[in-house]
C-alpha cells in the first residue's frame, strides 16, 4: 500500500464503460441510490472522450487518451486524491490514470472487469490499425453503427451479453442507449474499443497496484460476445485471487453491468469496503 489514506473526503471518480450509446448516464442509478443512503462522499461522473457530451475526435483512442482527458479537470481541483471506479473494460483507463498521475489516486475499484486473459494478452497493433482503416473508418463503419444503434439490436445484445435477468433490460436502459447513440460522432470511441487499441498487456500494471483495491464480480459474469476462450466465473475468480494478492475480491448478484442491474448490492458492496479500509 502507499502512504495515501482513503478518508470520508476521498471522492469517487466513476469511469463508465464504452459502447453504443454509453456515457456517464450509465451511473445514474448508482449515484441516485448512493445519495439515498446518506453517504455524503462526492461522486464525479464525467463523459469519457468520444462519449456523451464530450469531444468526439475522429481518431483511434487509447487508454492514455481517455486518461489524459480525465486528468485535466482533476488537476485543477483542490481536493483529496480520488478513488477510481472503473466499470468493465474501462479498467485500463483507470490504470493509465494511475500511471500518469499516481499522486491523484488513493484507491481503485474494478467492477465487472474482463477475464484475466483479455487484460494480459496484447492485441496486435497492426490488426487494430487494419480494423480501423478497412472496416471502421469508412462507409462500412457508418453502416455498422447505424445497425448497432437500432433498438432491436440494443435489446438483444443487452439480453445476450450484459444482464443476468432478461427482464431487467427495461425501457429506460434501451432508451438511454438509443438516445446516446444518435450522435454519430460517438462511433469513434466505440470503434476504438472494438478495434482493440486498449488491449496490450495490462498484467504488470494490475499486479503492481499499490493502493487499496476492490474487485467486484457478478455471480453470473461472462465474457462479452461469443467465444470458446472466455473463462467462466470460477476460473475468473481463481485467477484474480491468485494474481492480485493485495486486492479484496467480492461477488454480488448480476452479470456484467452491476451498477445498473444490481444497483443496491453494488453500492452496498463499495460502501462496506470503504468503511473497512477507513476504520
Amino acid at each position: 500500500m502507499t502512504d495515501q489514506n482513503i478518508s470520508a473526503k476521498s471522492p469517487l471518480l466513476l469511469i463508465h464503460p464504452i459502447g453504443v450509446g454509453l456515457s456517464a448516464q450509465f451511473w445514474h442509478r448508482f449515484i441516485d441510490h448512493w445519495s439515498e443512503t446518506g453517504d455524503g462522499r462526492e461522486l464525479i461522473a464525467p463523459d469519457l472522450l468520444g462519449c456523451g457530451f464530450a469531444a468526439c475526435p475522429r481518431q483511434p483512442l487509447t487508454p492514455e487518451d481517455w486518461a489524459t482527458a480525465l486528468l485535466e479537470p482533476l488537476k485543477r481541483r483542490n481536493s483529496p486524491p480520488v478513488i477510481l471506479v472503473a466499470q468493465g473494460a474501462s479498467l485500463p483507463i483507470a490504470l493509465a490514470v494511475m500511471a500518469e498521475a499516481p499522486q491523484l489516486v488513493s484507491g481503485l475499484i474494478a467492477i465487472s472487469p474482463p477475464g484475466w486473459r483479455v487484460l494480459r494478452d496484447t492485441f496486435p497493433t497492426q490488426r487494430s490499425n487494419q480494423l480501423w482503416n478497412v472496416l471502421f473508418n469508412g462507409t462500412l463503419g457508418t453502416l455498422f453503427y447505424r445497425y448497432a444503434r437500432r433498438r432491436s439490436f440494443l435489446n438483444s445484445f443487452s439480453k445476450n451479453n450484459l444482464f443476468a435477468c432478461q427482464d431487467d433490460v427495461d425501457e429506460e436502459w434501451i432508451e438511454t442507449l438509443h438516445e446516446g447513440s444518435k450522435k454519430m460522432d460517438t462511433r469513434w470511441a466505440v470503434f476504438s474499443f472494438l478495434a482493440g487499441f486498449w488491449r496490450r498487456g495490462w498484467e504488470p500494471a494490475l499486479t503492481a497496484v499499490n493502493v487499496p483495491f476492490l474487485v467486484v464480480f457478478g455471480r453470473s459474469a461472462t465474457g462479452i460476445g461469443r467465444s470458446s476462450n472466455w473463462d467462466d466465473v470460477e476460473e475468473r475468480l481463481n485467477t484474480y485471487n491468485s494474481k492480485l494478492n493485495n486486492a479484496v475480491i467480492q461477488t454480488i448478484d448480476g452479470r456484467n453491468v452491476l451498477p445498473y442491474e444490481s444497483t443496491k448490492q453494488c453500492v452496498n458492496c463499495v460502501q462496506r469496503w470503504l468503511q473497512d479500509i477507513s476504520s
